[in-house]
């Protein structure tokens, strides 16, 4: 019986959401390449795209928990209207400065599931998009949900206040902001 399947440096092409409740019933690890909708590494069009692509991932550990999904990121395409980088003239400034959050990751608190934006390097996430409600309070699942959310929302600094990537204006503005911050000290 298949229980891992490795398809990442392949040029397998597809959707995730065609995999069926039936599909790979004995499977325990999946990575599908970024030519599958929803891959590891996907690259989609625009920020509007990616509960749609967190949620079809989402589904598909939903339905197999023992699943790993666990190293599953996707990426804001660089031909995105939507993408925008440092400004070309102010290079030399950004050293140190946090890229724009255009990489979107699965994060759990217990069994909640959400989605975030983050920098390539996973340092400077925005808030958390939960995918799922918040357990009751009454669960035996909410101690730990309540530990690891905190820790969660502790890893969040620079990007404070946004559950998506700031437009190019505004990431400019914290960039501006925080190599003056920087500056200070």
């Amino acid at each position: 019986r298949l229980n891992e399947l490795n398809l990442l440096e392949t040029e397998v092409s597809g959707d995730i959401r065609d995999i069926g409740e039936r599909d790979f019933l004995a499977l325990e690890s999946i990575i599908l390449p970024d030519g599958v909708y929803g891959g590891n590494g996907y690259e989609f069009q625009l920020i509007s795209d990616a509960p749609d692509i967190a949620m079809a991932v989402n589904s598909i550990k939903k339905q197999r928990p023992s699943l790993l999904i666990e190293s599953w990121h996707a990426s804001l395409s660089e031909d995105s209207p939507d993408w925008y980088g440092f400004d070309d003239e102010f290079d030399e400034y950004h050293v140190g400065d946090p890229s724009p959050p255009l990489h979107v990751r699965l994060v759990a608190a217990g069994s909640r599931v959400g989605y975030r934006w983050e920098t390539f390097d996973g340092d400077h996430p925005c808030k958390v998009n939960w995918l799922d409600p918040e357990p009751d309070r009454e669960s035996s699942d909410y101690e730990k949900y309540f530990e690891e959310l905190h820790k969660i929302e502790r890893q969040v600094h620079f990007f404070q206040g946004f559950q998506q990537p700031p437009s190019e204006e505004e990431f400019h503005r914290l960039e501006f902001e925080f190599g003056s911050g920087q500056n200070d000290e």
